[in-house]
């Protein structure tokens, strides 16, 4: 898993409606150990969802994992923020930022690619005080160093968009061996047009099969397998796939 912050998307803004519970603290990015790692999401409408964040998000969709809709999958970036003072002297955020995507999105607002979610909360109608010109120097001192953050994650959101871009283009006759080893297991079996079911046993020990040939192309595993084996065995196979690909385009 790449990441520990808690999402803080409200019901409201969820693509099913479905209540979400709020976050107890601020959310707090931490830098993977070992990149990201693919997770499976139990669905509420049966079965399950195999996926891999991207790279920049920081939640550790640790309530998702007990059941979600997939639809309310949500990948969020790590938040920037414009804070100033009010007349009372307290801090409020009047700006944030971050990425964000909702991979499974069928509503058609193109939120299934990363976008920049903008947060502006200066729509409470409280005064931000009596500014002197030194106060106006410090504030625009801040706001200059927030734009240059805001220039510095929309370069982020340009190499996000076309990272998305790649992934929805990758085609099996496209791929190499190093993508197949290389790529996360969600974007390949998308890229082959797979889908993963478990089973309770097959027959002589067979722990795992792909069956191109059928209506529904897909890998039928065992459900004993454990999630890293399970990649590793996804992987291998697709390998081998890719190496009778490309021997018989040479002949």
């Amino acid at each position: 898993m790449s990441n520990t912050a808690h999402t803080n998307v409200p019901a409201a803004f969820r693509q099913s409606g479905a209540p979400v519970t709020p976050p107890a603290a601020e959310p707090t990015s931490v830098a993977p150990a070992n990149g990201p790692q693919p997770i499976t999401y139990v669905l509420r409408t049966g079965g399950v969802l195999v996926e891999t964040c991207p790279s920049w998000c920081v939640l550790d969709h640790a309530a998702d994992i007990e059941g979600i809709y997939a639809e309310d999958l949500v990948h969020e970036g790590a938040e920037i923020e414009l804070r100033t003072n009010t007349i009372e002297g307290s801090r409020v955020s009047i700006l944030a930022a971050r990425i964000t995507q909702w991979p499974h999105s069928t509503d058609g607002n193109g939120s299934e690619a990363p976008y920049m979610a903008l947060r502006p909360e200066a729509s409470m109608g409280e005064a931000l005080g009596y500014s002197t010109p030194e106060d106006v120097e410090a504030e625009i001192a801040r706001t200059e160093a927030h734009l240059r953050d805001l220039r510095a994650l929309n370069a982020r959101l340009v190499k996000a968009r076309a990272e998305h871009q790649r992934r929805q283009a990758l085609r099996p006759e496209n791929l190499s061996v190093e993508d197949v080893r290389t790529l996360p297991v969600p974007v390949l079996l998308k890229a082959f047009g797979l889908k993963v079911f478990e089973v309770g046993g097959m027959p002589d020990n067979t722990l795992m099969w792909l069956d191109r040939g059928g209506e529904q192309p897909a890998f039928y595993i065992d459900r004993s397998l454990t999630q890293a084996s399970r990649e590793t065995a996804v992987r291998e196979s697709l390998v081998l796939v890719v190496e009778a690909m490309a021997a018989k385009a040479a002949r």
